[in-house]
């Protein structure tokens, strides 16, 4: 395999944890980025936006409280608040983690006083005066905006996840924290759903949230632009499964599958007047260089014992530039590639 090395000062910096510089190096891992997308926390709380950002479905909610004397919310938000209370997780104040926050300072932006300044508009005097009402709780923030590791092996085109940062996320103003995701513990991605100790999940599907290829912020580069590296595993290989739809049992084959890529076809048109038939032929053509962004399914898992976070890539799928009139354009999949098989 031919190798692009980056010069190390156009890479990105980045505080790398260990659990991240052993990702890094790891020979299998051949192409890595840091990509930041914003996803809805509450799976039981449905709005427009949220559908705008990433469509979500509910895998499994349990609650081990069973009582009735107060309000469970399902909000992935929620644990993050408790995990932020309880300093059970290092909090920093940027996704990049280089500032930390100590405990006084995240209690502060959590659930402490803040400050309104008001003006006498008749003595100029200023009055500031104590709020406690004004930071926004779980219920306010419906989003989280996750820091996220994409990595792929080149040997079996394959790409992975990991989620390095999380913080509430109103919509409107910037996270005023980010929670540094622990190191999880080896678990069977399989047994995730059926254990106990798994109390959350859902699967979420980006939609405008869907990381731009021009966005990726690269960490490892060993296949120059992955993209094209990405389309000629797939074009030179028919035993690198891609699939027309994400629920598609079989992947495609045969004249289907190099019709993704390229495709000739003919539209016959009959006019009654002349009784002459007009064929058209028109050519459609799937490059590399039209990809705008990744369309993410993955799936996040909580951990209920031990407060962690667990993440799931099932799959990603390159989409293009679609044109329904001048100028006026929607993202359209070319393919699936499922990363779980």
């Amino acid at each position: 395999m031919k190798s692009f090395l980056l010069p190390a000062s156009l890479l990105i910096p980045l505080c790398l944890s260990g659990q991240l510089e052993q990702i890094l190096q790891d020979p299998e891992v051949n192409w890595a980025a840091e990509i930041e997308i914003t996803l809805p926390a509450d799976p039981l709380a449905n709005s427009n936006d949220e559908d705008r950002s990433a469509a979500m479905a509910v895998l499994k909610l349990n609650e081990s409280d069973q009582s009735l004397d107060r309000y469970i919310s399902h909000s992935l938000n929620a644990k993050l608040w408790d995990i932020a209370e309880n300093g059970d997780w290092e909090a920093y104040s940027n996704a990049d983690l280089t500032r930390p926050l100590d405990i006084d300072e995240l209690m502060n932006i959590v659930s402490g006083p803040d400050s309104i300044v008001t003006v006498d508009p008749d003595t100029y005097e200023e009055k500031v005066q104590l709020s406690w009402n004004t930071h926004p709780g779980p219920h306010d923030a419906r989003y989280v905006k996750v820091r996220q590791l994409l990595t792929y092996n080149d040997e079996e085109a394959l790409f992975s996840i990991r989620t390095l940062a999380i913080a509430p996320f109103t919509g409107n103003e910037e996270p005023r924290f980010w929670l540094k995701v622990p190191e999880e513990s080896p678990v069977d991605p399989d047994s995730m759903f059926m254990r106990p100790d798994f109390t959350w999940a859902v699967r979420y599907i980006t939609n405008v949230s869907s990381p731009q290829v021009s966005d990726f912020q690269v960490l490892k580069d060993e296949t120059g632009p992955i993209m094209d590296r990405f389309f000629d595993r797939i074009m030179g290989d028919t035993l690198v499964d891609i699939y027309e739809t994400a629920t598609d049992d079989e992947p495609l084959a045969g004249i289907r599958r190099q019709c993704v890529f390229s495709c000739t076809d003919s539209v016959s048109t009959f006019d009654p007047e002349t009784y002459l038939e007009h064929v058209e032929i028109f050519y459609t053509e799937l490059l590399p260089d039209q990809i705008v962004d990744l369309q993410l399914i993955e799936e996040i898992y909580w951990q209920d014992e031990d407060g962690l976070l667990y993440t799931r890539l099932v799959a990603v799928a390159p989409r293009y530039k679609s044109y329904y009139q001048e100028g006026q354009w929607f993202p359209r999949v070319g393919f699936y590639r499922r990363c779980d098989e």
